[in-house]
């Protein structure tokens, strides 16, 4: 039936294409801003792990920089601008930038809105960030930021990909020299030279992109709302792994290998679940051996956690990151910033 899907492959090809040339002729808006802005994001739909690398990112600058991030806030029942507080939900702001804000709290400032342009100027407005990081924005090309970082997944990269429906391009792979930095996201442990070299060959890059290789590191321990647990002491559990991610095949390889048993529950990506879903979790729960908890991701704690009582042995494995390069990276990234280091950075108390 692939056949079929050629004409609107096509059709939805020139529609993107004449959209960027668009905003390259200066007849769409691109808004630049005072500060600086690192866009991240990706070609294809979903998957690449946009929201680990931007935690990545905030985390290497943190200590040096008063960071506003600005995601769309999928998933959420609000709309318009929302900053992240100690009272925010997955449901007022979404699941990923919740993510975020509860990662580095008063360290960074988080905002949503889908026009992110109007993110910006709010949080500017509001908390005067130093810089600004854009989750998930490669096509917001509303926005004009200085540098941008392009993720692509190892396991399929843009260069074999099409466009939607064909395939899962956003838009076509021109849009890749729009890059500035180009990630492979989620290496095996071992990426020989050669392979690297015939990676870096395919992507075709142009002058001036740097390429950089990254894997998934899992946390050593799992975390509940009250007390961790080391995973090596967890080995002889049975573990039930709930997953509403888009690509869900790393982290139950990882806990396959990690722990006695593993029974996986799987739903879309930004599921929202509900009173049923969690007693569906529940029954599957209680059906497990003793020595047994119950696992999830990150992103999906957002959304899960509000079950506590219900789900009792709730635990999430936090996920990283690490780059092949990571100093040549971050020499990049500080080069763009301009290289200067914040004095008396603004503090905020988040009510």
């Amino acid at each position: 039936m692939r056949i079929f899907f050629y004409p609107l492959a096509g059709l939805y090809w020139l529609a993107t294409y004449f959209r960027n040339k668009f905003f390259d002729w200066g007849i769409l808006p691109s808004k630049k801003h005072q500060k600086p802005i690192i866009a991240v994001g990706n070609l294809s739909v979903g998957g690449t792990g946009k929201s680990p690398f931007t935690i990545y990112l905030v985390d290497m600058l943190k200590d040096d920089f008063f960071i506003g991030v600005v995601s769309r806030g999928y998933g959420r029942s609000t709309k318009g601008y929302h900053f992240a507080n100690y009272v925010s939900t997955y449901q007022d702001i979404g699941d990923e930038p919740t993510q975020i804000f509860e990662r580095f709290r008063n360290k960074i400032v988080v905002g949503v809105d889908e026009k992110r342009t109007h993110g910006i100027a709010h949080l500017i407005h509001d908390f005067h960030p130093q810089m600004f990081i854009l989750d998930d924005a490669f096509q917001h090309r509303y926005v004009c930021a200085g540098f941008y970082i392009l993720l692509t997944d190892y396991s399929f990269p843009y260069y074999k990909d099409y466009v939607l429906p064909l395939g899962r391009l956003r838009e076509g792979r021109y849009g890749a020299k729009r890059a500035d930095a180009v990630v492979v996201t989620k290496c095996p442990d071992v990426l020989s030279a050669k392979e690297k070299n015939q990676i870096k060959a395919d992507l075709k890059l142009k002058s001036g992109q740097s390429l950089f290789f990254s894997k998934i590191i899992y946390d050593k321990e799992v975390i509940s709302h009250n007390f961790k647990l080391k995973i090596d002491q967890l080995s002889r559990y049975n573990i039930l792994l709930i997953t509403g991610i888009a690509k869900f095949d790393e982290i139950l390889a990882f806990c396959k290998k990690k722990f006695n048993s593993v029974i996986h529950l799987n739903f879309n990506d930004h599921h929202n679940y509900s009173e049923q879903d969690v007693q569906k979790i529940s029954l599957s729960f209680d059906n497990l051996s003793e020595d047994k908890l119950i696992l999830t991701t990150e992103k999906d704690y957002t959304r899960l956690k509000h079950y506590q009582q219900l789900l009792p042995d709730l635990f999430y494995l936090p996920i990283n990151i690490e780059l092949d390069r990571p100093e040549e990276f971050k020499k990049l990234i500080f080069e763009y910033l301009g290289g200067s280091k914040s004095v008396g950075k603004n503090k905020v108390e988040f009510l």
